[in-house]
């Protein structure tokens, strides 16, 4: 298609921090590498269900065959990064006399051993300060070294300055935002992929399906951040219906790995909007996986906004695969909504709100309505919201 007259703000900013190192088989430098950023005893920061699945042990045989040194294995993360885990895990950090850490797992494990780093990096005992200050980019200095390995093709929080962190007691979910926290090095090894079961293969992919278009389509959408979105769906709508069906096909968790990661790009410099506002509240109240709760609000987000950016959302059904040159651009707008429908349906995600205890009464929804009301991210959504808005896209979800 031809390129259309899309507008962006007369000013913008766009960062990348980290260095980004791709290729099966990657991790076997991550010594070397990390003993370049200066660390010498690395905290190895995982969950459980990579432990016992021999994921992380990829991991740490090669750290093992190098000249840095396992200082310990901190692997109770669980779905959230939760404020007292971060706060255990930065005991354990000092207990075992590391200076660096090497994060292994999704999201969550990331966005923990981020918020562990910037406790170590500034001297601090207890995470929930920080969380509540939500931006500490005031006198941020650079932190201990960190390397990333993502094992799920999703979240992009490998490349993000920021994180997302329950506070159980307020039964909230809190976006934190610091210019040093994301790796020093990103290092994306599809091996480390492959035995991620096909559901969650699945509904991560929605998660960075979601980045992409929500950064395109944000109140801070750019031309660079444009770039890496649309090449974002390009790849996940060909090598997502294949990394769910062929679970050891490396080139597909390959490319999966790289469009999460340029979809974490893109929306780390935009912001998103409504569907992750209203995603972090399902997660913070009813326990539902964020990419999950992405791949259900998505498609009625989109429906929702398609007037306000009728035209970034053409440019999105063209990088979907979708002929759209004859089409007039509301007509390509409502053809991204469906295609992300079918992609839905292909990849075998076809739960509701209502698998998950969600209720469908106005009153009974206030809570979830009122918490994803005050997220951070819902002030970037390109049309505006209203709190009637977000009962009637919960409603439709159900």
């Amino acid at each position: 298609m031809k390129y259309p007259d899309i507008s962006f703000e007369p000013f913008f900013t766009w960062v990348n921090r980290p260095r980004i190192l791709y290729s099966p088989g990657i991790r076997g430098e991550v010594g070397f590498e990390m003993l370049q950023l200066g660390g010498t005893q690395a905290l190895l920061f995982t969950d459980k269900g990579l432990v016992e699945a021999g994921v992380a042990e990829m991991v740490m045989e090669a750290v093992r065959k190098s000249d840095l040194k396992l200082a310990g294995v901190f692997d109770n993360v669980p779905q959230d990064a939760r404020i007292d885990v971060i706060n255990r895990g930065a005991s354990f950090y000092r207990e075992c006399k590391a200076d660096c850490l090497i994060a292994v797992g999704g999201g969550s494990v990331m966005d923990t051993a981020k918020a562990v780093n910037i406790m170590i990096g500034g001297g601090h005992e207890d995470f929930q300060p920080l969380a509540d200050q939500a931006g500490l980019w005031e006198g941020a200095q650079p932190l201990p070294p960190h390397i990333a390995f993502p094992t799920t093709a999703g979240t992009g929080c490998e490349v993000t300055n920021a994180m997302v962190v329950l506070d159980v007691k307020a039964k909230a979910k809190l976006s934190v935002t610091h210019p040093f926290c994301n790796a020093d090095i990103a290092m994306l090894d599809p091996e480390l992929t492959v035995k991620l079961p096909p559901k969650i293969t699945a509904f991560t992919g929605m998660d960075a399906l979601t980045h992409a278009i929500e950064g395109i389509t944000s109140t801070g959408a750019e031309p660079v951040a444009d770039a890496l979105g649309l090449h974002a769906i390009r790849l996940i709508f060909k090598y997502l219906p294949l990394a769910v069906k062929e679970p050891a096909n490396i080139d597909a968790r390959g490319h999966m790995l790289l469009a999460s990661t340029l979809a974490g790009m893109c929306f780390v410099n935009t912001l998103t909007g409504a569907s992750h506002a209203l995603a972090h509240a399902l997660g913070a109240i009813y326990g539902v996986p964020h990419g999950l709760a992405n791949a259900i609000m998505l498609p009625h987000v989109m429906a929702f906004n398609r007037e306000e950016r009728v035209e970034r959302f053409r440019m999105i059904a063209d990088a979907m695969g979708i002929e759209v040159g004859r089409m007039e651009a509301a007509e390509a707008a409502e053809a991204a909504v469906e295609a992300v429908r079918k992609l839905r349906t292909e990849i075998g995600l076809t739960q509701t709100l209502k698998d998950f205890g969600v209720p469908a009464e106005r009153e009974a929804l206030r809570p979830l309505v009122e918490l994803a009301a005050v997220d951070g991210q819902i002030g970037y959504n390109p049309r505006y919201v209203e709190e009637e808005d977000i009962f009637n896209l919960y409603l439709e979800a159900h």
